[in-house]
């Protein structure tokens, strides 16, 4: 067999099992109470200390996977959580990304999260996720999950 075709043959043996994990991994998290309400995300798009919203809404869910890991990545370097936060906004601006407006939006898939420890009672843990809007469409959101996220 070539390599290319004993790649796919794993591949489609480990598929289905990947893609139901990724399904309990995603029922999980929207079953914690201080990600969801009823199963969706509910934003108010307030603004809380001049550079907070809990949500931020990306044109895809590619671009907010790229959000995540490049702050991830930055922690290389980054070794504060302000100067990482910093990164977060920045990266967040130059992707396109923009506070998400007020409504609830409905998790589709769970992407990767980075968390950030600001300090006592001040940590965010953000996510991406693959959504449906409340307008319908389909988008990434990088959101902060954590336990201390204003909304």
């Amino acid at each position: 067999m070539k390599p290319a075709t004993v790649l796919a043959a794993l591949f489609l043996t480990v598929s289905p099992s990947v893609a139901q994990d990724r399904q309990a991994a995603l029922e999980e998290w929207v079953r914690d109470p201080t990600h969801t309400f009823e199963g969706r995300i509910r934003l108010t798009g307030v603004r809380h200390n001049k550079t907070y919203y809990r949500g931020y809404r990306c044109r895809d869910y590619e671009t907010a996977t790229f959000v995540i890991a490049t702050v991830e990545k930055s922690k290389l370097h980054e070794k504060t959580a302000k100067g990482q936060r910093g990164i977060l906004l920045r990266v967040l601006a130059a992707q396109g990304c923009q506070p998400a407006a007020r409504g609830d939006y409905l998790p589709i898939e769970l992407g990767p999260s980075v968390s950030l420890d600001l300090g006592y009672e001040a940590g965010e843990d953000w996510t991406a996720l693959r959504v449906k809007a409340p307008d319908g469409a389909e988008i990434g959101l990088v959101y902060d999950a954590s336990v201390y996220a204003m909304d």
